[in-house]
């Protein structure tokens, strides 16, 4: 009789322990696949076509915006948005809102900057491309300590 109750037990208390495993299991789930949740680029940015994809569609974006961009300065360099801000990330998701933009939709996504010259000023202008698409940028100086703003705001 005691080996009975026992037995009786230990299948209780197993099958309790594989229901938690399950359930937390779902939990952890719901909550990676809602925090990697990275949205659809935009079909515009600064009121301009989001194209991207093409070293063309990026230097026609930056020219209506008023720039001089040098096609022979591009570097790209394959980035990825944090899927947690530190202040740093902060700082420059505030830059992105001042024009428009909002990188915390992007949190976790893999992007690539460009960067070009600007052939009238002593700037530097960064792209953000995801999936095809302008998502972010920025202008900036090429000293240690300069200065960047969000691309479209006068100097």
């Amino acid at each position: 009789m005691y080996r009975s109750d026992l037995t009786e037990s230990v299948q209780k208390n197993t099958a309790l322990t594989v229901f938690a495993l399950f359930m937390l299991a779902c939990i952890f789930s719901l909550m990676i696949g809602s925090s990697f949740h990275i949205a659809e680029p935009p079909e515009e940015y600064l009121g301009i076509s989001s194209l991207g994809s093409t070293l063309d569609q990026r230097i026609d974006f930056l020219q209506k915006l008023g720039y001089s961009p040098d096609p022979s300065s591009e570097e790209h360099e394959e980035v990825s948005i944090p899927t947690v801000f530190g202040d740093v990330y902060k700082n420059y998701n505030d830059i992105q809102k001042q024009s428009g933009g909002d990188l915390s939709q992007y949190k976790g996504a893999e992007c690539t900057r460009y960067t070009y010259r600007d052939e009238s000023s002593d700037m530097m202008l960064n792209l953000l491309v995801f999936d095809g698409r302008i998502i972010g940028g920025d202008k900036c100086t090429y000293a240690l300590d300069g200065k960047m703003e969000a691309l479209g705001t006068t100097d």
